[in-house]
């Protein structure tokens, strides 16, 4: 275009405008701007040029302050003048034959995964200092153009008409040439997304998860032969057959990977694999539906789902933030994705387990008795913190370990399998059967856990008042002075102390050793460490089926070990904190509170009820229990659904449902129903898929 021209190409943007707009200074911003993108001395200054287009459109209001935005007055002007449009669409063509898009469309949100700390590190340093790269990389522009998170999320909300608009605007008239350069790059990624597919789906990890097949009729190594026959055939009906097909069972697979991790374990790198392996599909998908599927009058709206789906992979690399929710929700798929076997006689599903809850509670609540007089002599001894830490660490974590191993049951103390099953539900139904499922499963953990507390309570309760009551018996003397009663109906009370606080740190703590006890045996599973051991070298020595049984044994029971371990010397290490610290800090738990409430009262004697105290002690005894167990689940319920993604309105829902179901029917919540009603097999089947 000649000097002259540029002069028309100024007088036909003016001639489009009212009067009043003609001394805008916007216009004059706009001419510069569509001036050297019409004639610049080199791509780099085209695409500077257009980079300072876009930024027009998105900055102000509409010219001469108009409400109307900038984008809706430059597409406007764009759609009324023949000769400009014609000159704009040309320059563009120019652009998309110069411009690579290959990296773009295989790589956006698709690299490999770097460490926590150094891929932090490396996005902060991108916003400080972004990576060189060339000027005819379609992610530089991209980069210019979307630099923010912001700037994407705009993106997004840009209308569809508006986007048609816009693509119409920058695509060259009858000129499907034009296009030649994308499309051959769009067909590379297309095939490289399916190298990234196999090299994943063919590790060794994947395919120790992955149905038993030879490597030739894996869909991870087919995906590849397909893609490679669709692109050759340019889309025949029956390679695209083909090519769902093997999608299809890589999907299938990618389901089989998630139910074989409670087996064969799992860890953060692999989820990361599988979700990456899922975010390269459904990258091919929309590229063949725009190459192969999509009509002439379609390629738009299959343009804009591909530029979706990569814009928000960019999207999540550029945000820190993002990055760590990334991470916390692989952690949280992590602790889910795998079923720990202790602790499942928590949950009542039958009258005859809520009877055995019962049962295996009342003796909890019995050998809790004994715990709670040792730990009242850790304190009454006033240790250094360290030694008072490890004395009543001790005290609990042995405790909880036989109560383990003689299937004894204590309040509160959440089963490794809760998480998992909560997230099998969500993640395998929908709307009302969703909600009406979630309700049951809550209302038979609520039910389960007050069966275990009350048994709990009243076991202990009479066991250390029968225990005090010997003591004097044998002694003489009561087993805790007045002093150190006064002392526990004190901090019982949950108005004039920090019980309720404390009852929720319990409450964490539960949480926490579930998940310890789940992350070790993820730990020997993963590893094989059960199946190392029973081919240890020793097996000479001292036989091999004994090395099994050892082997056997400790796969039974090592995240039962873990989370008794981590629950033990996590409520005899927050008190020594709090000592070492000077801070008041301090656990309570239902049923040890409840134990050492009743050697207290022994110790007074007659006097029991104190100036009615212990009226209060037992408010505090309540709460604790509503505390420790609502703060637990509620803990591994957020873990459950951030695992699979369930927005937050969803979860509120899930709540309101909940409530409203307690509501309409307490009693539901509270006892099991009259007649036996076994695990439904929707309920079954989530448990399985979790």
């Amino acid at each position: 275009m000649t000097v002259s021209q540029a002069v028309d190409t100024h007088n036909l943007i003016l001639e489009s405008l009212p009067p009043e707009m003609r001394s805008d200074p916007a216009i004059n911003s706009l001419v510069s701007i569509l001036e050297r993108y019409l004639n610049p001395a080199d791509l780099a200054e085209r695409l500077d040029a257009f980079v300072a287009l876009k930024r027009w459109v998105s900055t102000g209001k509409g010219v001469s302050g108009a409400t109307r935005p900038r984008l809706g007055n430059f597409l406007t002007l764009i759609e009324s003048q023949t000769e400009l449009r014609k000159a704009f669409q040309a320059a563009s063509r120019q652009v998309l034959t110069e411009l690579r898009s290959v990296e773009l469309f295989a790589e956006a949100g698709l690299q490999p995964h770097a460490g926590l700390w150094s891929e932090t590190i490396r996005r902060i340093t991108q916003r400080i200092l972004p990576s060189a790269q060339s000027e005819t990389d379609l992610r530089w522009l991209v980069v210019r153009l979307y630099p923010t998170a912001k700037d994407i999320d705009r993106l997004f909300e840009l209308p569809d008409e508006q986007f048609e608009r816009m693509a119409r605007a920058l695509s060259p008239a009858e000129d499907a040439a034009a296009w030649a350069v994308q499309r051959s790059d769009l067909t590379q990624a297309f095939q490289l997304l399916a190298v990234h597919i196999a090299g994943l789906g063919l590790s060794p990890e994947m395919r120790a998860r992955s149905t038993p097949n030879a490597i030739e009729e894996s869909p991870y190594y087919r995906i590849q032969q397909a893609t490679a026959e669709l692109v050759k055939q340019s889309g025949t009906p029956d390679t695209i057959r083909e090519w769902r097909t093997q999608a299809h069972r890589i999907r299938e697979e990618l389901e089989h990977a998630h139910l074989r991790m409670e087996d064969a374990g799992v860890s953060t790198a692999l989820v990361f694999d599988l979700l990456t392996i899922e975010r390269a599909l459904n990258r091919m998908q929309c590229i063949a539906v725009l190459l192969f599927v999509a009509e002439p009058h379609e390629a738009i709206v299959a343009v804009k789902v591909l530029l979706d789906d990569v814009m928000n992979s960019r999207r999540d690399e550029l945000s820190v933030r993002g990055l760590l929710r990334e991470n916390t929700a692989l952690l949280a798929r992590k602790i889910v994705e795998r079923t720990g076997k202790t602790g499942e006689h928590y949950i009542a599903n039958t009258r005859k387990e809520y009877r055995s809850i019962w049962k295996a509670s009342l003796g909890g609540g019995l050998l809790t008795v004994l715990t709670a007089a040792i730990k009242m002599r850790v304190v009454e001894a006033h240790f250094p913190p360290f030694v008072e830490f490890m004395a009543a660490g001790m005290d609990y974590a042995l405790s909880f370990i036989v109560m383990q191993h003689l299937h004894l049951a204590l309040a509160t103390k959440q089963p490794s399998v809760t998480a998992a099953t909560f997230a099998g539900i969500v993640r395998t139904s929908q709307g009302k059967e969703r909600l009406e499922r979630v309700a049951e499963f809550v209302s038979r953990i609520a039910r389960s856990q007050l069966a275990s507390a009350i048994a709990n309570l009243i076991a202990v309760g009479g066991g250390c008042v029968a225990f005090a009551e010997l003591w004097f018996y044998i002694f003489g003397s009561r087993y805790l002075d007045v002093q150190t009663s006064k002392y526990v109906y004190f901090t019982l009370d949950p108005f004039g102390s920090g019980t309720i606080i404390f009852a929720a740190i319990t409450g964490l703590i539960l949480w926490v050793s579930a998940l310890a006890g789940g992350w070790i045996e993820n730990f020997f599973k993963f590893n094989s460490i059960p199946l190392a051991i029973a081919q240890h070298p020793a097996g000479h020595t001292f036989g091999q089926q004994r090395m099994k049984r050892l082997a056997n044994f400790i796969d039974a029971n090592i995240s039962g070990w873990g989370t008794c371990i981590v629950l033990g010397f996590g409520l005899g290490f927050v008190p020594a904190l709090g000592k070492f610290l000077g801070v008041p800090l301090d656990v309570r738990h239902v049923t040890l509170t409840t134990g050492t409430l009743a050697l207290a009262a022994a110790s007074f004697g007659k006097d029991w009820l104190y100036r009615g105290w212990f009226i209060y002690t037992v408010y505090g005894v309540a709460v604790t229990f509503v505390v420790n167990l609502g703060v637990s689940f509620s803990i591994a319920a957020s873990v459950a659904l951030r695992a699979y993604g369930v927005p937050g309105k969803e979860q509120w829902r899930l709540l309101r449902h909940t409530i409203k179901s307690f509501f309409r029917s307490p009693a539901r919540f509270l006892f099991p129903p009259r007649i036996n009603v076994e695990t439904s097999e929707a309920d079954r089947a989530g448990h399985q898929a979790s």
